[in-house]
């Protein structure tokens, strides 16, 4: 007797094959949902990817303006040394008028001494003339007792009257020398004058070239870091989003891993299928720069390989062993190898009461040791390519204030040296 099946025992198998069915399903829709997922997010990254290109772009045209200021900054760097230069022969000029107003008032003083003692004797002269009635000298000649006398007494009248006549002469020289002396003295004063005013203008144009300077570098440096800061910040989301996107393949795959399982276990007879798988010019002032060579990198943010960094000093680029010199009057604080630094030197320095750091890294050895006194333009060390460098160059960085670290109180160097 055959046996029949009871409703619920089918309604049970029905259930259990329709669950069975709809397992691929879910997992398909599953994988469905990942995929979909991980086109958007590959989306955002072509866009994002795309806003990085045009970032690099706007950063090559700054980078274009940046290399115009730069060239700009050189012009007013030679500006200023022409103003310093005229402002010095002014000064000596100034300084050699003073001496001259001093030497001709000495000469002065003198000529009216020597007049007034002029003045005086032909005072006595007249008092004495006065006193004893004036002097005939026809009666002088005339009362001679012999010839010897006429002579001797025609001798000493002539003597007086050259005398005389050499007196007044000398006087009407010295007075007309002295006010000779006394117009020069004035155009001197003039002269002084002048050059004092020509000296407040010329003063006056350095000022508005070193702020039109740092006023230049004060755009280049806001211009770099604003771009620099956007593509850092998409950089950022761009990296994130990518760690993010190789998460999600990894979940798509072991997905699939899963749903080829289960369609393994439907059709145990199915094969899988398999997955393919040089001593440089010292420079006027108080600053001077510290090496020959080539400029190469600026102060700011750059792109390094790794991502855009912040460089806290300049690079002067030429062969190894190129004097470095100290690029002001100061003391040296450190002489050592510096970690990524290689070898290197810092300085302390007081200007007008203030102190600044000047820092050279990537030096080839040393010249001068901690607390040795230094001059503006001294050889401190030799140029290299020590510490974290790639090439031989001069990494100069200076801090205003002592040296606390990478980054702290540096300030861009252009501010201080001339290229």
């Amino acid at each position: 007797m055959k046996k029949k099946f009871k409703p619920f025992k089918l309604l049970a198998v029905l259930m259990a094959f329709l669950l069975i069915a709809q397992v691929p399903a879910a997992y398909a829709s599953t994988l469905s949902d990942l995929k979909e997922e991980n086109k958007m997010i590959q989306e955002k990254k072509d866009a994002l990817k795309g806003s990085i290109n045009e970032k690099s772009t706007e950063i090559k045209t700054i980078e274009n303006k940046q290399d115009k200021l730069l060239t700009q900054i050189q012009t007013l760097d030679n500006e200023i040394k022409s103003t310093n230069q005229k402002m010095e022969q002014v000064a000596s000029d100034i300084n050699k008028t003073n001496n001259d107003i001093s030497t001709l008032q000495k000469d002065i003083e003198a000529l009216q001494f020597k007049i007034d003692q002029r003045n005086e004797l032909l005072a006595e002269r007249a008092r004495a003339i006065q006193a004893g009635g004036s002097v005939d000298y026809l009666d002088v000649l005339l009362g001679a007792n012999s010839f010897v006398d006429f002579i001797d007494r025609f001798s000493a009248v002539n003597t007086l009257m050259d005398a005389d006549r050499q007196i007044m002469r000398d006087q009407k020289e010295d007075q007309k020398e002295l006010e000779e002396q006394k117009l020069e003295l004035e155009k001197k004063k003039t002269s002084l004058e002048e050059d004092k005013k020509k000296l407040e203008k010329l003063s006056a144009t350095l000022d508005s070239q070193k702020k039109e300077k740092n006023s230049l570098i004060d755009e280049l440096e806001a211009e770099q870091e604003k771009l620099a800061s956007e593509k850092t910040v998409l950089e950022d989301e761009y990296y994130a989003t990518l760690e993010l996107s190789e998460d999600l393949k990894k979940q798509i795959q072991q997905e699939q891993e899963r749903i080829a399982e289960i369609a393994r276990q439907q059709e145990a007879n199915k094969p899988s299928g398999g997955s393919n798988g040089g001593t440089p010019v010292i420079s006027d002032g108080t600053w001077t720069r510290p090496a020959q060579g080539r400029f190469t990198s600026g102060y700011g943010y750059r792109n390094i390989g790794s991502g855009t960094r912040m460089h806290y000093g300049i690079d002067i680029a030429n062969s190894v062993g190129t004097p470095v010199v100290a690029v002001a009057d100061g003391v040296v604080s450190v002489a050592k190898p510096l970690s990524t630094f290689g070898n290197a030197i810092m300085i302390t320095h007081s200007v007008n009461g203030k102190i600044v750091t000047s820092v050279y890294a990537h030096l080839n050895g040393f010249y001068v040791k901690p607390g040795d006194t230094v001059s503006k333009g001294q050889v401190i060390a030799p140029m290299g390519n020590t510490g974290r460098s790639t090439g031989p160059h001069l990494h100069l960085e200076i801090h205003e204030g002592p040296w606390k670290g990478n980054g702290v109180n540096a300030v861009n160097p252009l501010r201080y040296i001339s290229l």
